[in-house]
């Protein structure tokens, strides 16, 4: 009987440790997705102050307000769309595409960065992808997906945008400069990407294009990549290899561009697993770009 007891008693402080185990994961677990996602404030689609007056587009287009709208092409890649709130189907709207980091699913990835509001509220129709294992051929299949969300939306082709975190840092990058790649954006920002200066020297250097390359100071999981990989664009943009303070926080830019292309090198403290979108701003970065192909300055 007294061997009874012990086991009973044995059984019942496993359980407990077990149930503070359970606790203890489910509260950090908590915590750092509560620390590293934005809420529903951020992700949430808003309303554009559209222009009194433009030239009508995408005539026969039947497109339509679109909240988070789920999307699964021939590939099998999984997307979402959103677009302002007060969509209209006849203006050409920029497109930001939001790559996600790996192992993130659309909306996490959404959570992760926050940038559908501040988008929207500016006028893109805002993509965010699901993450997929990177190689080649999966790299291929993602580039495909810009050029269906025109093909259904009213967009500029022109005005195509790519930013996203780690993975998706690295797909905005590769997906600007591979041959394979099915459309190149017009401009990126990518964040701590896993390509380096050496990856770079791989490829032939696309049209001058401009970008707002993102890397964290502390990031020790691809230390010093972000420096080697900007070098490289700027010189495809044909810039001068000086580098001066930019009005973007925490970034400097390279000067004397090809084409009025704008290249920026922005570090922000943090980690790895930190997003540094709030502090660079890639949003304005993409949406000066809009404004200068909309409002060009007349030349005297």
């Amino acid at each position: 009987m007294q061997n009874s007891c012990r086991y009973q008693q044995g059984i019942s402080l496993l359980s407990k440790i077990y149930i503070v185990l359970i606790i203890t994961t489910g509260a950090l677990f908590f915590y750092l997705y509560d620390s590293h996602t934005f809420g529903v404030e951020y992700t949430t689609p808003g309303a554009f102050a559209y222009p009194e007056s433009y030239t009508p587009n995408c005539a026969g287009k039947n497109s339509g307000v679109a909240d988070h709208i789920q999307h699964k092409d021939d590939r099998n890649m999984h997307f979402n769309v959103t677009t302002p709130t007060n969509y209209r189907s006849d203006y050409a709207h920029p497109l930001l595409v939001v790559w996600a980091p790996s192992g993130m699913s659309e909306g996490l990835s959404e959570s992760f960065t926050g940038l559908t509001r501040q988008a929207t509220e500016a006028g893109y129709v805002v993509v965010h992808t699901r993450s997929i294992p990177l190689g080649f051929k999966s790299l291929t299949s993602l580039s495909f997906i810009p050029a269906e969300v025109v093909e259904s939306w009213c967009i500029d082709p022109a005005l195509v945008f790519y930013t996203g975190h780690s993975d998706g840092g690295t797909v905005s990058n590769a997906l600007s400069v591979m041959p394979e790649s099915a459309f190149r954006p017009r401009a990126l920002a990518p964040s701590a990407m896993g390509m380096q200066g050496k990856d770079m020297q791989a490829y032939e250097c696309p049209r001058p294009t401009s970008v707002m390359l993102m890397h964290n100071k502390g990031d020790g999981h691809f230390p010093d990549y972000g420096s080697e990989v900007v070098a490289w664009w700027a010189g495809c943009n044909q810039c001068s290899q000086q580098a001066v303070a930019s009005d973007f926080a925490g970034c400097v830019e390279y000067t004397s561009c090809a084409e009025g292309i704008t290249t920026l090198f922005c570090e922000a403290e943090g980690n790895h697993a930190h997003w540094p979108g709030p502090e660079h701003d890639p949003i304005r970065f993409f949406s000066n770009i809009v404004k200068a192909e909309r409002n060009p300055v007349p030349v005297e």
